[in-house]
């Protein structure tokens, strides 16, 4: 969240956002979350401001309300984007409040505020549904509302606003309701400190009569601030059951229906896999808080990925990005005890401090080093900071579709980080066949490695659909084409009329002059005709991959409710041809809310957001043949169809209110000057005409809002920039001083646009010379050095020669994990953490006879012991270890065959 920073004399002022209070209501599986924005004035001009909030990427914004000081609600109505902008630039000009909520990314909206008097205080109400995702274990469920939108790489998508850091001042409150179908068994914040009250709010109509166990409300403990992400965990038995609940619209008369499962099913592993590591070490995965950072996190999940691989068959490879791509091999190699061991060593010396985040040139690199002949599974470990979302979703597509059935290519995401961009990372898994995951600082990831892994190694199923047991529509619906576009008769003339001869000499036509006239005029754009809206709509089209362990979500849109069956088929085959099916009931819901009467019913409006994206992405029957510009303007009318049906903000429609109740009294605006402008690292700067940097290097954004629009400061003759303000250049950079210039931006978290207030990482933080700490030299690829000797970060901090030494892992479960050989088994030292009081000698006592003489049997007790201490002391981490033990569960066998469980036993 965000204010508006202006310059006086070359001196940054900020009109501050005041208070955010996010009140949450989850049901089962859905939430719904109400933002209100108290947005203060506290300078003596009348101001119109901008800031950008976040969202997640999985919501949809479906309820817009300006609150003016005296309590009066002005209602925000869904418009076509560059109508809302009109809307909202006229009502600014005609000196009346008004506020606008514009879509920047996926998961990002930008709001203006218009016309705030001096020490005046708006509210700004947004309401936000959304679809929970799994949590660390199957019984479990995550609930994330973002706080702060991370600085992003490259260029902004909507316009450069004069974005500022304020969570550092900006209070925060936080509650939610939570009511479950089961017994909730706990709750937790990795994030927050909270306050957890078991039974149903007293507000809740037959309150008394509820389960106790069902219900639960969750505050902040202590008074915060809006510098990081909420996280909850809610657990419940039964969270895992499939279940399709339908929602009725009264109004529509119309359907919507969720389904929802965790698939639990086992199938052939995916054999001889390829199986590539990105690892995100631009500057934004430093360590700004306490601990090791992102960059920290992803070496300890790369720790576990690497011994969770299949022990036969399997080729693998590190790369990893910033503003260059550096690899440990050139190409992928076979994995066994000495590429593990040089994979380790790699590991625990990546740093961040490879600058900015080109994340769709890393991806490229390593779509054309894969290897062609077997399936590969691609791995990013990002927090998404960068804008470039196009670009990647193109590179990820290209490489997809360069797979087989039998070869397939795939992409799974572990988002890093309390601002992880989740439109960044779900983009990538979406268009990847895969799943997202995230983690933040606190919370435990490892879980989340695994159910990652478990899906790259399950084949996929294609042709995943859902079943409703209805009859095909009926083929003729011309008539029911809906013409958004009027277009001119092309000609008056009418082939019924009498055929009349021609005078072939008409004193009455000058033909140069039609000539001219025809010549002068562009032939009108073909008309959009909106296809009728069919009978159902499933959202997504195209059912993401069912992997084991991860949820699937799906939506569906029934236009009559007649049509609602009794059961909805999940069904799907593999590429061998083998069919599978499951059959859900149909529950219908009886949650209805009076105090929700203006807000489109939830499951119908995530339903709408899904269809959005897939029109968004490409994915619908409206194409026109060859006639690119149509097929555009057609799948735009179709989103803005939905999102006033829905009354949803998305890529082509926004919110805007106008107060209209003071048009006696206008309020005067103090008219300014202002300049956007978005550097090459995200982020920018608006000027008033007091002062501040000199703008002859400045250009105009092209997004840059009229400037009636924006009211800061009086407008004084231009000033000259005071004699020791250096001047601010926005032009592109060389690679080279883009690599520093992105770094510096992405490090000092405290100047930068869209960081915390944590202070930048120490010059050690960033001096670590890869080349030295690897055994196998990296290989780079395009880009520069990270840092030249003497750049931004001091380089003599720590010589090559003597290399910082990585800490040793505290978590214990990473330090087991360290121990594992590439067969699974583990090495005798790993019984100092799981048997400590214990000898090898004692240890070894306890096996069978047959057991005692083998060649092997250290390892092979250490293996047992460790197994039977993960069964016994880490029950609550299954989901952690799970891959690792199955390894070395078959280690036990080749050695002990069927004697290996019963080994077990004997150290339980």
């Amino acid at each position: 969240m965000h204010g508006l920073v202006y310059y006086i004399d070359g001196a940054p002022h900020t009109v501050d956002l005041e208070r955010v209070t996010a009140k949450a209501t989850l049901v089962d599986l859905s939430a719904r979350v109400q933002l209100t924005q108290t947005y203060h004035n506290d300078s003596t001009s009348t101001l119109s401001c901008s800031y950008m909030f976040p969202v997640p990427a999985r919501s949809a914004v479906c309820g817009f309300v300006m609150v003016k000081q005296d309590g009066t609600r002005v209602i925000g109505v869904v418009q076509e984007k560059q109508e809302a902008r009109v809307t909202y630039d006229d009502a600014v000009k005609e000196d009346k409040l008004a506020s606008l909520t514009e879509q920047a990314s996926p998961d990002s909206f930008v709001c203006s505020v218009g016309n705030v008097l001096p020490k005046e205080t708006v509210k700004i109400e947004l309401t936000y549904v959304m679809e929970l995702t799994e949590g660390d274990t199957s019984d479990s469920i995550r609930f994330h509302v973002p706080a702060i939108v991370g600085q992003r790489y490259g260029q902004q998508p909507l316009f450069g606003g004069a974005h500022v850091p304020s969570s550092a001042k900006t209070a925060f409150e936080f509650s939610a309701d939570i009511e479950a179908t089961s017994a909730i068994t706990k709750v937790a914040s990795p994030s927050h400190p909270v306050s957890l009250e078991l039974g149903p709010g007293p507000s809740l109509p037959h309150a008394k009569d509820l389960s106790i166990g069902n219900y639960a409300r969750v505050t902040f403990s202590t008074s915060t601030t809006l510098e990081k992400d909420i996280v909850l965990t809610i657990h419940a038995s039964g969270l895992d059951q499939p279940r399709c609940v339908a929602e009725l619209d009264p109004t529509a008369q119309s359907a919507a229906v969720s389904l929802t499962l965790v698939p639990r099913f086992k199938l052939p592993e995916v054999e001889g896999q390829e199986y590539i590591f990105l690892v995100d070490r631009s500057g934004s995965m430093g360590a700004w808080s306490e601990g090791e950072g992102r960059i920290g996190m992803a070496r300890k999940a790369l720790v576990v990925l690497l011994r969770s691989l299949p022990s036969t068959g399997t080729s693998f490879n590190i790369a990893s990005f910033g503003s260059s791509v550096e690899s440990l091999w050139p190409s992928s190699q076979p994995y066994n005890q000495s590429t593990l061991d040089t994979a380790t060593k790699h590991v625990d010396s990546l740093e961040a401090n490879l600058g900015g985040t080109e994340t769709g040139k890393a991806l490229d690199f390593v779509f054309q080093s894969r290897t062609t002949s077997k399936p590969t599974s691609v791995f990013v470990l990002t927090d998404g900071d960068a804008w470039d979302l196009d670009g990647v979703i193109n590179s990820v597509q290209s490489a997809v579709a360069s797979g087989t059935p039998d070869k397939p290519v795939r992409c799974f995401v572990l988002g890093i980080g309390n601002d992880a961009s989740t439109a960044m990372c779900e983009s990538i898994a979406r268009h990847g066949g895969g799943i997202a995951q995230y983690v933040v600082d606190g919370e435990s990831f490892t879980g989340k490695t695994a159910r990652l892994l478990k899906a790259a190694r399950t084949p996929p199923i294609v042709n995943a659909r859902l079943d409703f047991g209805l009859k095909e529509e009926e083929k003729d619906l011309a008539d029911d084409f809906e013409l958004v576009e009027a277009v001119a008769p092309a000609c008056e003339a009418s082939q019924d009329k009498d055929k009349a001869p021609i005078n072939l000499f008409d004193s009455s036509v000058d033909p140069l002059a039609d000539a001219d006239s025809t010549a002068s005029k562009a032939p009108p754009a073909p008309p959009v005709k909106l296809p009728p809206r069919p009978r159902i709509q499933q959202a997504p089209r195209d059912l993401a991959p069912l992997y084991p362990g991860s949820r699937l979500h799906a939506y569906a849109i029934l236009k009559s409710a007649k049509d609602l069956p009794e059961t909805v088929f999940l069904r799907g085959e593999l590429a061998s041809g083998q069919q599978l099916e499951l059959a859900v009931p149909v529950v219908r819901s009886q949650l209805t809310t009076s105090s929700d009467s203006h807000l489109p019913p939830p499951i119908h409006t995530i339903a709408a957001r899904k269809l959005i994206q897939d029109l968004e992405d490409g994915k619908h029957d409206l194409t026109v043949k060859d006639d690119l510009d149509l097929t555009k303007r057609t799948v735009e009318a179709a989103v803005v169809r939905l999102g006033k049906t829905y009354s949803l903000a998305s890529s082509q429609t926004s919110f805007v209110a106008v107060d209209e109740s003071e048009t006696d009294k206008p309020r005067k605006a103090t008219q300014y000057q202002i300049i956007y402008d978005s550097p090459p690292y995200g982020g920018a700067v608006a000027f008033g005409h007091g002062g501040g940097p000199p703008g002859p290097h400045l250009r105009r954004s092209r997004m840059a809002a009229p400037m009636s629009t924006f009211a800061a400061i009086p407008a004084p003759p231009p000033a000259p920039a005071p004699a020791s303000a250096a001047p601010i250049v926005f032009a592109p950079a060389p690679a080279q001083a883009q690599t520093r210039f992105g770094r510096m931006m992405k490090a000092v978290k405290s100047a930068s646009p869209f960081g915390s207030s944590a202070p930048p990482p120490t010059d050690a933080m960033q001096s670590m010379s890869l080349a030295h700490a690897v055994p196998a030299a990296p290989v780079m690829v395009g880009g520069a050095p990270p840092v030249p000797p003497g750049g931004l970060f001091n380089q003599d901090a720590h010589s090559p020669e003597q290399p910082e030494p990585t800490a040793a892992p505290s978590d214990p479960l990473d330090a087991i994990a360290r121990h594992q050989s590439f067969d699974g088994s583990f090495d005798p030292a790993v019984l100092a953490l799981c048997a400590p009081s214990t000898s090898l000698d004692e240890l070894l006592a306890k096996l069978p006879p047959a057991s005692k003489d083998k060649e092997g049997k250290d390892k092979l007790v250490a293996t047992a012991v460790v197994l039977a201490y993960w069964k016994r002391e880490m029950r609550d981490r299954e989901e952690e270890w799970e891959g690792m033990a199955e390894k070395a569960m078959s280690y036990l066998r080749s050695e002990a065959g069927d004697e290996a469980e019963g080994i077990v036993a004997l150290f339980a």
